[in-house]
Protein backbone atom coordinates (compact mmCIF):
# COMPACT_ATOMS: atom_id res chain seq x y z
CA UNK A 1 0.00 0.00 0.00
CA UNK A 2 1.29 3.75 -0.91
CA UNK A 3 0.18 6.67 0.04
CA UNK A 4 -1.59 9.18 -2.65
CA UNK A 5 0.53 12.33 -2.97
CA UNK A 6 -1.29 15.51 -1.93
CA UNK A 7 -1.96 19.10 -3.22
CA UNK A 8 -3.41 22.12 -2.56
CA UNK A 9 -6.45 24.44 -2.59
CA UNK A 10 -7.91 27.69 -3.69
CA UNK A 11 -10.33 30.49 -2.95
CA UNK A 12 -10.39 34.14 -2.43
CA UNK A 13 -11.70 38.13 -2.87
CA UNK A 14 -13.71 39.11 -5.85
CA UNK A 15 -14.31 36.94 -8.79
CA UNK A 16 -15.60 37.09 -11.99
CA UNK A 17 -19.58 35.59 -11.53
CA UNK A 18 -19.49 32.09 -12.90
CA UNK A 19 -22.21 29.49 -12.62
CA UNK A 20 -22.03 27.27 -9.48
CA UNK A 21 -22.45 24.71 -12.11
CA UNK A 22 -20.25 25.49 -14.74
CA UNK A 23 -17.59 24.06 -15.23
CA UNK A 24 -14.09 26.38 -14.05
CA UNK A 25 -11.07 25.64 -16.04
CA UNK A 26 -7.73 24.72 -14.49
CA UNK A 27 -5.32 27.12 -16.16
CA UNK A 28 -1.98 26.23 -16.79
CA UNK A 29 0.97 27.42 -14.90
CA UNK A 30 2.45 31.00 -16.10
CA UNK A 31 -0.87 32.01 -17.65
CA UNK A 32 -3.03 32.32 -15.24
CA UNK A 33 -4.88 35.64 -14.31
CA UNK A 34 -5.81 36.69 -10.69
CA UNK A 35 -8.95 34.50 -9.43
CA UNK A 36 -7.81 31.96 -12.19
CA UNK A 37 -7.20 28.34 -10.13
CA UNK A 38 -4.16 26.33 -11.02
CA UNK A 39 -3.43 22.48 -10.69
CA UNK A 40 -0.77 20.20 -11.86
CA UNK A 41 -1.74 16.75 -13.37
CA UNK A 42 -3.36 14.60 -11.24
CA UNK A 43 -1.91 12.22 -8.78
CA UNK A 44 -1.18 8.78 -8.54
CA UNK A 45 -5.04 8.32 -7.35
CA UNK A 46 -6.15 10.45 -10.08
CA UNK A 47 -6.91 13.23 -7.74
CA UNK A 48 -6.26 16.79 -8.65
CA UNK A 49 -6.06 20.38 -6.11
CA UNK A 50 -5.89 23.73 -7.07
CA UNK A 51 -5.18 27.12 -5.50
CA UNK A 52 -6.85 30.50 -6.55
CA UNK A 53 -4.43 32.73 -7.60
CA UNK A 54 -4.68 35.79 -5.71
CA UNK A 55 -3.12 39.33 -5.81
CA UNK A 56 -0.36 40.03 -3.46
CA UNK A 57 -1.63 41.81 0.10
CA UNK A 58 1.58 42.07 1.87
CA UNK A 59 0.91 40.96 4.98
CA UNK A 60 2.97 39.63 7.12
CA UNK A 61 3.85 38.99 11.13
CA UNK A 62 1.60 36.93 13.61
CA UNK A 63 -1.89 36.23 11.88
CA UNK A 64 -5.14 37.35 13.45
CA UNK A 65 -6.52 34.15 11.89
CA UNK A 66 -5.54 31.49 14.80
CA UNK A 67 -8.60 29.70 15.53
CA UNK A 68 -8.98 26.72 12.72
CA UNK A 69 -12.34 25.46 12.53
CA UNK A 70 -13.24 21.85 11.26
CA UNK A 71 -16.53 21.84 9.79
CA UNK A 72 -18.57 19.10 8.87
CA UNK A 73 -21.80 19.75 9.33
CA UNK A 74 -22.04 21.47 5.76
CA UNK A 75 -22.22 25.32 4.98
CA UNK A 76 -23.87 28.12 2.91
CA UNK A 77 -21.19 29.99 1.07
CA UNK A 78 -22.55 33.51 -0.89
CA UNK A 79 -19.84 35.24 -3.33
CA UNK A 80 -17.45 38.22 -2.01
CA UNK A 81 -14.48 38.22 -0.36
CA UNK A 82 -13.59 35.56 1.73
CA UNK A 83 -14.77 35.97 5.30
CA UNK A 84 -15.56 32.70 6.93
CA UNK A 85 -17.15 35.09 9.77
CA UNK A 86 -19.76 35.55 7.24
CA UNK A 87 -19.53 32.37 4.64
CA UNK A 88 -18.30 33.98 2.05
CA UNK A 89 -15.87 32.78 -0.96
CA UNK A 90 -14.85 33.68 -3.86
CA UNK A 91 -14.95 30.29 -5.02
CA UNK A 92 -18.75 30.55 -4.61
CA UNK A 93 -19.87 32.79 -7.54
CA UNK A 94 -23.66 32.22 -6.36
CA UNK A 95 -25.11 30.75 -3.34
CA UNK A 96 -23.80 27.80 -2.83
CA UNK A 97 -24.51 24.79 -0.31
CA UNK A 98 -21.64 22.11 0.29
CA UNK A 99 -23.38 19.52 2.69
CA UNK A 100 -22.29 17.75 5.45
CA UNK A 101 -19.52 14.80 5.78
CA UNK A 102 -21.85 11.63 6.96
CA UNK A 103 -18.99 9.61 7.90
CA UNK A 104 -18.82 7.90 10.94
CA UNK A 105 -18.06 9.36 14.59
CA UNK A 106 -14.90 7.29 14.48
CA UNK A 107 -12.96 8.69 11.53
CA UNK A 108 -14.40 12.05 12.23
CA UNK A 109 -13.11 11.89 15.70
CA UNK A 110 -9.66 10.23 14.30
CA UNK A 111 -9.28 12.97 11.46
CA UNK A 112 -9.73 15.60 14.47
CA UNK A 113 -7.52 14.82 16.33
CA UNK A 114 -5.05 13.66 13.21
CA UNK A 115 -5.74 17.95 12.50
CA UNK A 116 -4.80 18.61 16.19
CA UNK A 117 -1.23 16.54 16.45
CA UNK A 118 -0.22 18.40 13.23
CA UNK A 119 -0.86 21.73 14.23
CA UNK A 120 0.41 20.85 17.63
CA UNK A 121 3.56 22.95 17.58
CA UNK A 122 1.83 26.16 16.86
CA UNK A 123 0.28 28.57 18.59
CA UNK A 124 -3.56 27.86 17.09
CA UNK A 125 -6.87 26.22 18.60
CA UNK A 126 -8.35 23.57 16.18
CA UNK A 127 -12.40 23.80 16.95
CA UNK A 128 -14.90 21.53 16.06
CA UNK A 129 -18.51 24.54 16.36
CA UNK A 130 -18.19 27.38 14.37
CA UNK A 131 -16.06 30.37 16.75
CA UNK A 132 -18.56 33.36 14.93
CA UNK A 133 -16.87 36.57 15.17
CA UNK A 134 -13.72 35.53 16.22
CA UNK A 135 -10.84 35.24 13.00
CA UNK A 136 -10.37 31.96 11.75
CA UNK A 137 -9.75 30.03 9.33
CA UNK A 138 -13.10 27.34 8.68
CA UNK A 139 -11.58 24.08 6.77
CA UNK A 140 -14.76 22.98 5.47
CA UNK A 141 -14.82 18.78 5.00
CA UNK A 142 -18.02 17.66 2.35
CA UNK A 143 -19.72 17.85 -0.63
CA UNK A 144 -17.85 17.26 -4.26
CA UNK A 145 -15.74 20.00 -6.30
CA UNK A 146 -18.57 20.07 -8.99
CA UNK A 147 -20.77 22.17 -6.49
CA UNK A 148 -18.20 25.42 -6.92
CA UNK A 149 -17.61 24.39 -10.48
CA UNK A 150 -14.80 22.73 -10.34
CA UNK A 151 -13.64 19.42 -12.01
CA UNK A 152 -14.85 16.25 -10.83
CA UNK A 153 -11.92 14.60 -9.30
CA UNK A 154 -10.79 17.92 -7.85
CA UNK A 155 -10.28 16.99 -4.14
CA UNK A 156 -9.12 20.06 -2.24
CA UNK A 157 -9.03 23.85 -2.66
CA UNK A 158 -7.55 26.67 -0.84
CA UNK A 159 -6.68 30.63 -1.29
CA UNK A 160 -3.05 31.38 -2.07
CA UNK A 161 -1.71 35.08 -3.08
CA UNK A 162 0.58 35.77 -5.58
CA UNK A 163 3.26 37.02 -2.33
CA UNK A 164 2.66 33.70 -0.32
CA UNK A 165 1.08 36.26 2.42
CA UNK A 166 -1.08 34.86 4.99
CA UNK A 167 -4.83 35.15 4.25
CA UNK A 168 -7.22 36.16 7.24
CA UNK A 169 -10.25 34.28 7.75
CA UNK A 170 -9.89 32.04 4.77
CA UNK A 171 -11.94 29.71 3.93
CA UNK A 172 -10.37 26.12 2.61
CA UNK A 173 -11.65 23.01 1.03
CA UNK A 174 -11.44 19.34 1.43
CA UNK A 175 -14.41 17.49 -0.72
CA UNK A 176 -15.03 14.04 0.68
CA UNK A 177 -17.03 12.64 -1.91
CA UNK A 178 -14.30 12.25 -4.20
CA UNK A 179 -11.83 10.62 -1.51
CA UNK A 180 -12.19 7.38 0.35
CA UNK A 181 -13.59 7.53 3.87
CA UNK A 182 -9.67 7.66 5.55
CA UNK A 183 -9.33 10.00 8.75
CA UNK A 184 -5.67 10.03 7.81
CA UNK A 185 -6.41 11.48 3.95
CA UNK A 186 -8.79 14.18 4.75
CA UNK A 187 -6.74 15.28 7.72
CA UNK A 188 -3.44 15.23 5.26
CA UNK A 189 -5.39 16.68 2.31
CA UNK A 190 -6.89 19.63 5.13
CA UNK A 191 -3.63 20.11 6.57
CA UNK A 192 -2.43 21.14 3.33
CA UNK A 193 -4.97 23.45 2.47
CA UNK A 194 -5.26 25.45 5.85
CA UNK A 195 -1.12 25.81 5.23
CA UNK A 196 -1.86 27.44 1.90
CA UNK A 197 -4.09 29.74 3.21
CA UNK A 198 -0.91 30.54 5.69
CA UNK A 199 1.10 31.51 2.91
CA UNK A 200 2.67 27.64 2.72
CA UNK A 201 3.78 26.62 -0.86
CA UNK A 202 4.31 22.74 -2.32
CA UNK A 203 7.43 21.21 -1.19
CA UNK A 204 9.51 18.07 -2.34
CA UNK A 205 9.92 16.79 0.54
CA UNK A 206 7.71 13.14 0.49
CA UNK A 207 7.42 13.09 4.91
CA UNK A 208 5.75 16.76 4.62
CA UNK A 209 1.76 17.58 4.09
CA UNK A 210 2.84 20.40 1.84
CA UNK A 211 4.03 17.60 -0.81
CA UNK A 212 2.89 16.02 -4.12
CA UNK A 213 4.66 12.64 -3.59
CA UNK A 214 3.73 9.49 -2.53
CA UNK A 215 4.80 8.36 0.98
CA UNK A 216 4.04 4.97 3.00
CA UNK A 217 3.78 6.42 6.41
CA UNK A 218 1.96 9.37 8.79
CA UNK A 219 2.98 12.86 7.40
CA UNK A 220 3.84 15.78 10.01
CA UNK A 221 5.14 19.15 9.29
CA UNK A 222 9.75 19.08 8.76
CA UNK A 223 12.19 21.27 10.48
CA UNK A 224 14.24 21.42 7.92
CA UNK A 225 14.83 23.20 4.55
CA UNK A 226 13.09 21.46 0.97
CA UNK A 227 12.67 23.26 -2.54
CA UNK A 228 9.30 23.75 -3.56
CA UNK A 229 8.11 22.47 -6.57
CA UNK A 230 5.54 19.23 -7.38
CA UNK A 231 7.32 16.89 -9.24
CA UNK A 232 10.47 19.31 -9.93
CA UNK A 233 12.21 22.00 -8.17
CA UNK A 234 11.24 25.63 -8.38
CA UNK A 235 10.83 28.86 -6.39
CA UNK A 236 8.13 28.95 -3.53
CA UNK A 237 5.36 30.81 -4.96
CA UNK A 238 2.26 30.74 -7.76
CA UNK A 239 1.99 31.17 -11.37
CA UNK A 240 5.94 31.88 -12.04
CA UNK A 241 6.16 34.11 -9.28
CA UNK A 242 9.27 33.91 -6.61
CA UNK A 243 8.34 34.09 -2.16
CA UNK A 244 11.38 32.26 -1.14
CA UNK A 245 14.23 30.18 -2.33
CA UNK A 246 12.99 27.31 -0.37
CA UNK A 247 10.54 26.50 2.45
CA UNK A 248 10.51 25.29 6.04
CA UNK A 249 7.51 24.07 7.32
CA UNK A 250 7.67 24.57 11.12
CA UNK A 251 9.94 27.29 10.72
CA UNK A 252 7.51 29.22 8.83
CA UNK A 253 4.04 28.23 10.21
CA UNK A 254 6.12 29.30 13.30
CA UNK A 255 6.72 33.09 12.31
CA UNK A 256 2.60 32.95 11.13
CA UNK A 257 1.32 31.57 14.20
CA UNK A 258 3.69 31.16 17.20
CA UNK A 259 5.09 28.44 19.22
CA UNK A 260 2.08 26.84 20.70
CA UNK A 261 1.62 27.20 24.33
CA UNK A 262 4.59 27.95 27.17
CA UNK A 263 6.31 24.30 28.36
CA UNK A 264 7.54 26.03 31.41
CA UNK A 265 4.61 27.54 32.57
CA UNK A 266 2.96 25.26 35.34
CA UNK A 267 1.07 28.72 36.73
CA UNK A 268 -3.47 27.71 35.79
CA UNK A 269 -4.75 30.74 35.22
CA UNK A 270 -7.53 32.24 37.72
CA UNK A 271 -11.49 31.85 36.88
CA UNK A 272 -14.44 33.18 38.49
CA UNK A 273 -18.25 33.17 37.37
CA UNK A 274 -19.69 36.57 38.54
CA UNK A 275 -23.27 35.43 37.43
CA UNK A 276 -25.68 33.89 37.91
CA UNK A 277 -24.61 31.64 41.39
CA UNK A 278 -24.80 27.83 41.14
CA UNK A 279 -28.35 26.45 41.70
CA UNK A 280 -29.79 29.61 40.10
CA UNK A 281 -33.06 29.67 38.32
CA UNK A 282 -32.80 32.12 35.51
CA UNK A 283 -35.00 32.59 31.84
CA UNK A 284 -33.98 31.46 29.01
CA UNK A 285 -31.41 33.56 27.02
CA UNK A 286 -29.29 34.68 30.15
CA UNK A 287 -25.81 35.79 30.66
CA UNK A 288 -23.17 33.90 31.99
CA UNK A 289 -20.47 36.27 33.12
CA UNK A 290 -16.93 35.25 34.59
CA UNK A 291 -13.60 36.50 35.25
CA UNK A 292 -10.15 34.79 34.23
CA UNK A 293 -6.49 36.08 34.53
CA UNK A 294 -3.18 34.25 34.04
CA UNK A 295 0.46 35.26 34.66
CA UNK A 296 0.80 35.18 30.79
CA UNK A 297 -1.79 35.19 29.07
CA UNK A 298 -5.61 33.59 28.68
CA UNK A 299 -5.48 31.71 25.07
CA UNK A 300 -9.06 29.77 25.42
CA UNK A 301 -12.24 30.45 26.92
CA UNK A 302 -14.84 28.04 26.43
CA UNK A 303 -18.47 27.13 27.48
CA UNK A 304 -19.69 23.76 27.81
CA UNK A 305 -23.68 22.72 28.29
CA UNK A 306 -24.26 19.54 29.69
CA UNK A 307 -21.03 18.84 27.82
CA UNK A 308 -21.07 19.85 24.71
CA UNK A 309 -19.65 22.74 23.64
CA UNK A 310 -21.72 26.20 23.52
CA UNK A 311 -19.60 29.30 22.73
CA UNK A 312 -16.11 30.98 23.10
CA UNK A 313 -14.59 34.50 23.96
CA UNK A 314 -12.11 35.97 22.46
CA UNK A 315 -10.76 38.81 25.41
CA UNK A 316 -11.90 40.64 28.66
CA UNK A 317 -14.52 41.29 30.04
CA UNK A 318 -15.85 37.57 29.32
CA UNK A 319 -19.17 37.25 29.16
CA UNK A 320 -21.44 34.18 27.20
CA UNK A 321 -25.06 34.72 26.46
CA UNK A 322 -26.65 31.27 25.96
CA UNK A 323 -29.33 30.77 23.76
CA UNK A 324 -32.98 31.37 23.97
CA UNK A 325 -33.57 27.91 22.49
CA UNK A 326 -31.97 25.91 25.46
CA UNK A 327 -34.98 23.38 26.99
CA UNK A 328 -36.90 24.51 30.30
CA UNK A 329 -35.27 22.34 33.24
CA UNK A 330 -32.17 21.53 34.93
CA UNK A 331 -28.91 21.89 32.95
CA UNK A 332 -25.41 21.62 33.52
CA UNK A 333 -22.58 24.68 32.56
CA UNK A 334 -18.99 24.27 32.68
CA UNK A 335 -16.37 26.98 31.77
CA UNK A 336 -12.83 26.41 30.91
CA UNK A 337 -10.09 28.46 30.39
CA UNK A 338 -6.56 27.99 29.29
CA UNK A 339 -3.27 29.58 29.13
CA UNK A 340 -2.65 27.19 26.15
CA UNK A 341 -0.67 24.63 28.79
CA UNK A 342 -2.85 24.84 32.02
CA UNK A 343 -6.92 24.14 32.15
CA UNK A 344 -8.51 25.62 34.68
CA UNK A 345 -12.45 25.06 35.05
CA UNK A 346 -15.76 25.60 36.94
CA UNK A 347 -18.83 23.93 36.63
CA UNK A 348 -22.14 24.79 37.71
CA UNK A 349 -25.74 23.70 37.92
CA UNK A 350 -28.62 26.34 36.73
CA UNK A 351 -32.85 25.61 36.17
CA UNK A 352 -34.18 27.20 33.02
CA UNK A 353 -37.06 28.26 33.30
CA UNK A 354 -39.48 31.02 31.57
CA UNK A 355 -40.61 33.87 33.23
CA UNK A 356 -37.65 33.79 36.01
CA UNK A 357 -36.45 36.92 36.73
CA UNK A 358 -32.15 37.44 35.00
CA UNK A 359 -29.47 37.16 36.93
CA UNK A 360 -27.50 39.67 38.55
CA UNK A 361 -24.22 40.55 38.98
CA UNK A 362 -20.84 41.15 36.13
CA UNK A 363 -20.36 44.21 33.97
CA UNK A 364 -22.01 46.52 31.92
CA UNK A 365 -20.94 46.05 28.17
CA UNK A 366 -23.01 43.39 26.52
CA UNK A 367 -20.97 41.66 24.57
CA UNK A 368 -23.33 38.72 23.14
CA UNK A 369 -20.64 36.35 23.40
CA UNK A 370 -19.21 37.60 19.97
CA UNK A 371 -16.02 39.23 20.92
CA UNK A 372 -12.59 40.16 18.69
CA UNK A 373 -9.50 41.54 19.56
CA UNK A 374 -6.20 40.46 20.61
CA UNK A 375 -3.96 38.84 23.31
CA UNK A 376 -2.04 40.46 26.57
CA UNK A 377 0.53 39.44 28.53
CA UNK A 378 1.61 40.40 31.88
CA UNK A 379 -1.61 38.71 34.07
CA UNK A 380 -3.96 40.21 32.46
CA UNK A 381 -6.75 38.18 30.77
CA UNK A 382 -6.57 38.47 27.14
CA UNK A 383 -6.86 35.60 24.46
CA UNK A 384 -8.79 34.36 22.17
CA UNK A 385 -11.33 31.22 22.48
CA UNK A 386 -12.52 27.98 21.48
CA UNK A 387 -11.49 24.10 21.74
CA UNK A 388 -13.87 21.46 21.89
CA UNK A 389 -14.98 18.42 21.06
CA UNK A 390 -13.90 14.79 21.47
CA UNK A 391 -9.98 14.54 20.44
CA UNK A 392 -10.38 11.04 19.30
CA UNK A 393 -7.55 8.52 18.44
CA UNK A 394 -5.85 9.13 15.88
CA UNK A 395 -6.01 6.24 13.50
CA UNK A 396 -2.42 5.42 12.15
CA UNK A 397 -3.94 3.75 8.91
CA UNK A 398 -2.25 4.09 5.34
CA UNK A 399 -4.00 4.89 2.75
CA UNK A 400 -4.26 2.50 -0.25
Amino acid sequence: MTRSCLLTGAALLLIPAIAAAEARPIQPVGEARYFDILATKPNASDLQFGRQLLPPTGTSGIAASRTIYLNRTGVTLSPGNNDSRTNRSTIASQQTTIPAWNTDAATWNATVACVRDLFSPFGVTVVETDPGAVPHIEAVFGGSPTQLGLPTNVAGVSPFTQDCSVIENSIVFTFTNVIPNDARLACEIQAQEIAHSFGLDHELLASDPMTYLEYNANRSFKNQAASCGEDVTRPCGINGSTCRANQNSVALLTERLGAAGNPGDTTSPTLGITSPQDGATVPPGFDIQFTATDNINIAMATLFIDDQAAGSLLMAPFKFTTSATLPEGEHSFRIEVTDGTNVKTQSMTLTIRKGAAPPSGGGDNDLNGDLTGGCSTGGNAGGFGLALGLLGLVLRRRRR
